[in-house]
């Protein structure tokens, strides 16, 4: 049985692993939340480096096959710099920028993500290669994957209504620049009805199914780690997973 690794700042890559769950069958998937650490979305470049190798490491002794940077910020910080030191297949998250200039020529498009990954060059240069013919407006969203991470819903919704709301006379169409964000995906469409909302979790999802060339058949199971004694974040980890598998353990990693 394949042993995929996933990682992010805290919970908002169970989104990409439901994603991935559903596409796939006889895999077995490891989750590391960073929790301790996270977000990481206002940290310094070197801090997220540090921390995603760490990270990777843990997932590596775990004896995964493939790691996923589950966390856009992690992603444009560090996973280039860890697929040039090492063979094992290593996968990442960016905002959905292609599908939604592909579908929206000319049209401006609102990209909602940290700080650091919108300053980052990766983000930079996807916008370079695929957006000549748009328009973007970047939208930090620096404290919204707390209030997440946190199981604050009506706050991280207020939270991220009101930067819908500053572009909205502007755009229509808008990137979910970070996992944690598309848990929020559905009171979006729901909300602004209007809208077209893209995220990067299927496009990855499906990318990865066909690199590591995972079962047609069998169970997936699940092992998740929390670096974090807080109930609360187990509590949150239990509801959210809950919605897509009964098979996991729980296991807290200080």
């Amino acid at each position: 049985m394949p042993r995929i690794g996933l990682f992010d700042s805290g919970l908002g890559g169970l989104s990409v692993l439901k994603t991935l769950w559903l596409e796939s069958q006889g895999t077995h998937f490891i989750y590391f939340a960073d929790l301790k650490n996270g977000p990481y979305g206002s940290l310094t470049k070197d801090d997220v480096v540090k921390l995603s190798v760490s990270a990777f490491e843990l997932l590596l002794s775990k004896k995964s096959d493939a790691v996923v940077f589950a966390c856009n910020t992690a992603t444009s910080a560090a996973a280039q710099f860890l697929r040039e030191t090492h063979a094992i297949p290593i996968f990442g998250m960016e905002p959905a920028v292609k599908p939604a200039t592909e579908q929206n020529p000319g049209l401006p498009i609102a990209i909602f993500a940290t700080e650091l990954t919108l300053k980052e060059d990766k983000f930079k240069n996807l916008i370079e290669q695929v957006g000549l013919q748009n328009s973007f407006l970047p939208v930090p969203c620096e404290g919204l994957a707390k209030l997440i991470d946190s199981g604050e819903w009506d706050a991280a919704w207020h939270f991220l209504k009101t930067r819908i709301d500053s572009v909205i006379s502007k755009t229509n169409i808008i990137v979910l620049g970070c996992t944690h964000y598309v848990f929020l995906k559905d009171r979006i469409t729901q909300n602004y009805p209007n809208v077209k909302v893209y995220d990067g979790n299927l496009g990855t999802s499906l990318h990865i199914k066909n690199k590591v060339n995972l079962p047609e058949t069998g169970n997936n199971s699940l092992d998740i780690i929390l670096n974090t004694e807080n109930p609360e974040y187990v509590k949150l980890t239990e509801s959210i997973v809950s919605t897509f598998t009964n098979s996991f353990t729980i296991s807290l990693n200080q």
